[in-house]
């Protein structure tokens, strides 16, 4: 009885997200020890969410992570700034880095791990650009 089957279609933009994710592929995996010292770039990441609304899991992951001592081990500067709203405004992830440039995601969209792994990217690239200009983060 396939006729009386009903089809529910999803917004336009989840399915394209979705097939993303399916064929978009982290080829890289950063290390404990890569990433914390990767972090030294980071100068604030500012988390905003709403803790009773469903899309703000990968932020609320992400503040989990965020909090290990290893990142602060290895950047004392770092400032970790948590914004809890009771509005209905999508969450959102802000890095701050140490070259004044900033990464916004909304948070609803990525799961933690995305977020991470294209900031990793991101750091990876302005650790590159430090080492070849001869700078020091600490300058």
């Amino acid at each position: 009885c396939t006729s009386s089957r009903r089809r529910f279609h999803r917004p336009i933009h989840n399915h394209t997200l979705y097939k993303l994710r399916k064929t978009i592929q982290m080829p890289i995996k950063y290390t404990k020890e890569a990433s914390t010292r990767l972090f030294r770039y980071v100068k604030s990441v500012d988390i905003t969410f709403n803790p009773f609304d469903n899309r703000t899991k990968s932020a609320r992951e992400l503040l989990r992570q965020m909090m290990a001592t290893r990142y602060y081990d290895m950047n004392p500067k770092l400032k970790l700034n948590t914004i809890v709203s009771g509005s209905d405004a999508a969450p959102e992830v802000v890095f701050r880095f140490v070259d004044d440039s900033e990464k916004r995601f909304d948070s609803q969209y990525f799961k933690a791990n995305e977020i991470f792994f294209d900031v990793h990217l991101y750091l990876d690239r302005l650790d590159n650009e430090y080492e070849m200009a001869g700078k020091s983060v600490d300058e």
